[in-house]
């Protein structure tokens, strides 16, 4: 069986006409796809389950690297920033820092890792790494690059042999084997004909080729990397040894599993049409019963995927006993490849650890497995860019460093930094986890940032000019975290902020000479944080829930100096505030998603000195990227209640049209009291409970890319009157968080 991509799922059908039509198969060889299509009927799958497992979820999510939700390990994950590119500074060697801006490979290795020991463990056992001990004996190649030669695979780990067989360059990380890392046996043997003489001597050959030469040049960015890599094949078994089938099937790609049912079919069918020729060179017969009976005893015999002892490679011993007790948090003496599973993408989630490598060893002394790990530990700095390019007033630059230690303990140390004209800020974060019963971690952070907004966005409507806004924020704090099953974690702490504001209190002063009044608060406050977060986007998801309570207590004092005067007023203040929001997204059919959102604060502060102090200390209430870039004085207050609907239509995996809609009520609006008509200080206060109702919309048509998002939109507030922009982002507006936020 030839290599070919998802093309090969036609070798699954040309297998189940041959079995229904009683051809016995005593050998069997293939390449690529045809070595795991090959491998899996070797080890007692039937067609039908190899069909299964193709079109399988799991098998979407070992193709594409993608981890699923539920064992994304949300206490382990770092904020999300606003990084569109990223790359590696090599600390490996003092002497010489080397700049790795490409990955190894474009498909993340640690699904297919676990997956192919999972499959091939059991049979790789029960044949003593001798592929002639399989329920049918088994061959594959792969190729040395560096020694420009296939690699014929007849013993030793089957994993490591499909695995190495099928690693496209570029797309899938090699399996290294005596020193050299091996690829894709399609380079120098696609069609292992005469693998299948040489090894086999068979008294006759039956090939199927799924990826003959593309009768012209394809535009299709995977066909063309297919044909860089592929040498010339002689896809043809001599008319002495045995007959074959050619499938041309030009319009599947290399990734298009979804079609494997289709592609058997066309197996199946093309098969059962030279059914007679085969017959009559192949007189023995193999009935059905008796082959699911062999079949079946084979399967039967093969030892359980249990587990016991840990052996684990690649790494220091300091490292070594902090994944050992990592492990033991969850599993201890014996346990099953599930309760592994959730163990593995937890460890995965130390961004210091780059990949491990399971191998399952049976122990005939046990009658279990022995679990080999092989660690790969990176020593690198990681550097990051992003941002966003706006045609509004949200224009950003990112610039962040990452560094992970791992020994005794891990840790955590990030710098990261933004530029803009809506916001500039750094905050330097350094996190340690502790090795305690129950993971946790401490995390000390402290941060800068200069939020301004300028003249030409429309602030405080009822004037007649806009007014110039800066609000700057100094803030340290310190976390205790605490996992709360896979998708949640608690965080409790400390923090100090000194919180600077400089405004006018009108628009309607020339602003060439005049001054800011300005407002100064130093708070202290004590925090507990819950979220639960499996949200699939960072700026724009589709899928997925969020969860997010905060109980905070505030105390400090205010500082108020009015332009006008020298004497500074102080107060004193101290809230307890609760801030919630919900947040679901639910599919219906393949293309209609729908969106649900709440929000809500309620809280014990007090007003501020003077309207507008009051109105910039408020809570803002900004569910868009848009709204939060711009000052809506009337969607922000000390206490509300918000509501939100999202429908969206995918019109495939990266491009979606969303619609927004959101409700925002005040429980008590702030309000001014004009009381100095020369100084502007108004005096502010609260409106009656639930008087007053706003809402805002935004439609967006979203390009989600792997690495950046673009998105085209439209929107309206419901205050000031007329408020409609229009406008386009490319890249993340996600900003720092704020002491209070």
């Amino acid at each position: 069986m030839s290599g070919g991509g998802a093309r090969g799922a036609a070798h699954i059908g040309v297998i189940k006409a041959l079995e229904e039509n009683n051809i016995p198969i005593d050998y069997i060889a293939g390449t690529s796809i045809g070595a795991i299509v090959g491998s899996l009927y070797a080890m007692g799958y039937t067609p039908d389950e190899m069909l299964t497992l193709f079109l399988s979820e799991d098998f979407q999510y070992w193709q594409s690297g993608t981890i699923q939700d539920n064992y994304v390990y949300y206490f382990k994950k770092p904020a999300p920033t606003p990084e569109f590119m990223r790359f590696s500074i090599d600390l490996t060697d003092s002497l010489q820092v080397k700049t790795n801006i490409l990955p190894n490979s474009f498909i993340d290795p640690v699904q297919m890792n676990l997956a192919f020991m999972e499959i091939y463990a059991q049979a790789s056992a029960k044949s003593v790494w001798d592929f002639d001990n399989l329920f049918v004996p088994f061959r594959c190649v792969s190729s040395d690059i560096y020694n420009k030669k296939a690699v014929i695979w007849r013993n030793g780990n089957l994993s490591d042999a499909v695995r190495s067989s099928m690693t496209l360059p570029f797309f899938f990380t090699p399996i290294w084997k005596d020193g050299v890392p091996l690829f894709d046996g399609g380079i120098y043997d696609n069609f292992p004909v005469d693998v299948m003489k040489t090894e086999f001597h068979p008294d006759f050959i039956f090939g199927s080729a799924v990826s003959g030469k593309e009768k012209e040049p394809s535009v299709n960015l995977m066909k063309q990397m297919e044909a860089m890599v592929m040498q010339k094949t002689d896809y043809e078994v001599a008319e002495d040894d045995g007959l074959m089938i050619m499938f041309d099937l030009p319009n599947i790609s290399v990734f298009d599993f979804h079609r494997s049912e289709e592609l058997m079919r066309t197996g199946y069918n093309g098969t059962l049409a030279m059914i007679d020729a085969i017959k009559k060179r192949v007189t023995r017969e193999m009935p059905p019963a008796q082959l699911n009976e062999r079949r079946k005893r084979y399967r039967e015999s093969l030892p359980p995927l249990k587990f016991k002892n840990i052996y684990i490679s690649g790494v220091n011993d300091a490292q070594r006993k902090y994944i050992e007790d990592q492990l033991h948090r969850d599993i201890d003496s014996e346990f099953t490849i599930d309760e592994f599973r959730q163990v593995y993408f937890k460890i995965l989630a130390d961004s210091k650890i780059k990949e491990i490598i399971p191998n399952a060893v049976y122990n005939r002394r046990n009658k279990t497995m022995d679990l080999y790990l092989d660690v790969k530990i990176s020593n690198e700095a990681r550097v990051s860019i992003g941002g966003n390019i706006s045609s509004h007033q949200a224009n950003q630059l990112f610039f962040g460093v990452d560094y992970q230690a791992l020994n005794q303990h891990a840790s955590d140390l990030s710098a990261r930094f933004q530029m803009g004209n809506a916001f500039s800020g750094a905050l330097f974060d350094g996190r340690i986890y502790l090795q305690t019963q129950i993971p946790s971690y401490l995390n000390l952070a402290a941060g800068y940032s200069y939020r301004k907004f300028s003249e030409n966005q429309s602030l405080f409507y009822e004037d007649v000019l806009p007014a110039f806004i800066k609000q700057r924020e100094r803030h340290i704090s310190l976390k205790l975290g605490l996992p709360f099953m896979i998708h949640s974690k608690i965080e409790a702490g400390v923090a100090y902020g000194r919180l600077n504001d400089d405004y006018y209190q009108t628009g309607n002063i020339s602003f060439v000479d005049a001054k800011f009044d300005k407002s100064w608060y130093d708070l202290f406050q004590i925090f507990v944080r819950f979220e639960r977060n499996s949200l699939n986007d960072r700026q724009y998801p589709t899928n997925g829930q969020q969860q997010i309570l905060v109980a905070r207590f505030v105390t400090g004092n205010e500082s108020y100096l009015p332009y006008t005067q020298t004497l500074t007023q102080k107060d004193d203040h101290s809230w307890l505030q609760l801030k919630g929001r919900w947040i679901n997204y639910s599919e219906y059919g393949d293309r209609f998603k729908l969106g649900l959102m709440s929000e809500a604060v309620v809280s014990g502060k007090n007003l501020m000195s003077n309207y507008t102090a009051s109105i910039l200390q408020a809570p803002a209430f900004s569910p868009t990227p848009h709204s939060k870039v711009v000052f809506r004085e009337a969607f922000r207050s000390n206490e509300y209640i918000a509501a939100g609907v999202i429908p969206i239509y995918a019109f495939n995996k990266m491009f979606h049209l969303r619609t927004e809609l959101y409700g925002f009520m005040p429980i008590h609006r702030i309000r001014k009291e004009i009381v100095n008509t020369e100084t502007y200080a108004d005096k502010p206060y609260l409106e009656k409970s639930f008087h007053s109702f706003e809402y805002m919309g935004e439609i967006s048509f979203v390009f989600q890319l792997p690495f950046i998002s673009v998105s085209l939109f439209a929107n309206g507030y419901s205050h000031p009157k007329n408020d409609f922009n229009i406008g386009l982002n490319i890249g993340y507006l996600l900003f720092n968080s704020g002491f209070l936020e």
